[in-house]
């Protein structure tokens, strides 16, 4: 097995079709062996599941049980709501009946939840679960699966019926995507900066630039360019965001992993990083990235503003600019969310001695003067 490229991004083999064959074989022994009647239904989740459905299905070899497939897919819009849209529906009754629903992956568990709800609801005897993959430290709704082929990492997995933007589904391996391991070196200077909507951020992360001579990193910025110019990349981010999906944390921490790479030379002397971390599986999955190319986080630097003078700055900046985004209400309900994303990540960064509030009021140049001695007095 060979390392392959699909949508610009390298993946290298992870699972060979010989192992999956050997779990699927174990697998269908063990549901075959837990089935109490003869004649139970089989609920294949579609896309990703169809193959190992099939392969599965073979396995058990019971001639009286029957096959139906459900297709469940997020509601689209460019925020994930919590809420699961059935495209294709379960039409068969099972009443009384039992049932097994395979799925290929089972990660977050929201769809899973929402498809054990759903059959429960239409009163079978029994609901059970089998998944080829399970990644346990991303499961955040619902119970684990009863069957359980592989239990994986937080990583971005395709083949074998897994894809990335509807390719490499047919794959007979699965593939996970490959970390590039270019060193660069540990003196660099990695700032993440934090700032509300209206802190001044851009500004200041601009004036970093200037004065420390940084590689500029807006995860925002990445994306929107990339979907504006209809790159592969972008399509495959539209994909996710028009079905009202976050990007997942291994496919935007693959893109960064690719940026940095690419950008070798700009980012000699070290990147800021804007934007990203958001969550703290994403900070872990930051300083590993950073880790494995001799590197680390230097920094984290959080401009604090009182809420009043965000909202004050904003509602000012809506009225010059006709920003429609821009009024009162919004405003509360955008720092709300940073603060309840930011609120553990200071934390996080608290304890490991990196992170700096910086008060984000009064003169630009006084303001980046207290980032600079911030920053210095870590790297001291």
């Amino acid at each position: 097995m060979a390392d392959i490229t699909i949508k610009g991004l390298t993946f290298e083999p992870y699972i060979s079709q010989e192992e999956i064959a050997k779990q699927v074989e174990r697998v269908a022994a063990e549901v075959k062996r837990d089935c109490v009647t003869d004649s139970p239904v089989f609920v294949c989740v579609l896309k990703g599941a169809f193959m190992f459905a099939a392969h599965l299905y073979r396995a058990i070899n019971m001639p009286k049980s029957e096959i139906a497939f459900i297709r469940y897919k997020s509601y689209s819009g460019t925020e994930t709501t919590g809420e699961m849209n059935k495209i294709l529906g379960l039409n068969d009754d099972i009443t009384g009946r039992e049932v097994i629903i395979i799925e290929d992956i089972v990660d977050t568990g929201l769809t899973a939840h929402a498809l054990r709800q759903d059959i429960e609801a239409m009163s079978p005897m029994s609901v059970k679960m089998v998944t080829l993959l399970y990644k346990p430290a991303s499961l955040k709704v619902g119970k684990e699966p009863e069957y359980v082929g592989f239990e994986i990492p937080p990583k971005f997995i395709i083949g074998y019926g897994l894809d990335l933007d509807e390719q490499a589904r047919g794959l007979s391996d699965i593939y996970v995507l490959k970390e590039n391991n270019n060193q660069l070196h540990n003196n660099m200077l990695n700032i993440v900066i934090f700032g509300a909507p209206g802190s001044g951020k851009g500004t200041q992360s601009e004036n970093l630039i200037a004065h420390y001579k940084l590689f500029h990193i807006s995860t925002g910025d990445v994306l929107r360019d990339h979907i504006k110019r209809g790159t592969e990349l972008g399509k495959t981010a539209k994909e996710f965001i028009d079905q009202g999906q976050l990007i997942p944390d291994e496919l935007m921490i693959g893109i960064l992993a690719q940026v940095i790479d690419d950008n070798k030379e700009l980012a000699q002397n070290g990147v800021i990083f804007d934007g990203f971390p958001r969550t703290i599986p994403q900070a872990e999955a930051l300083e590993t990235l950073l880790n494995e190319r001799g590197t680390c986080v230097s920094a984290v630097v959080g401009l604090e503003v009182p809420e009043q003078e965000l909202i004050d700055r904003l509602v000012k900046r809506g009225q010059m600019s006709g920003r429609s985004d821009d009024n009162e209400e919004t405003i509360k309900k955008r720092l709300d969310v940073y603060h309840n994303q930011t609120s553990p990540l200071q934390e996080f960064y608290k304890e490991k001695g990196l992170y700096r509030a910086i008060k984000g009021i009064g003169t630009i140049d006084g303001i980046f003067e207290d980032i600079k001695a911030a920053i210095d007095s870590i790297n001291a």
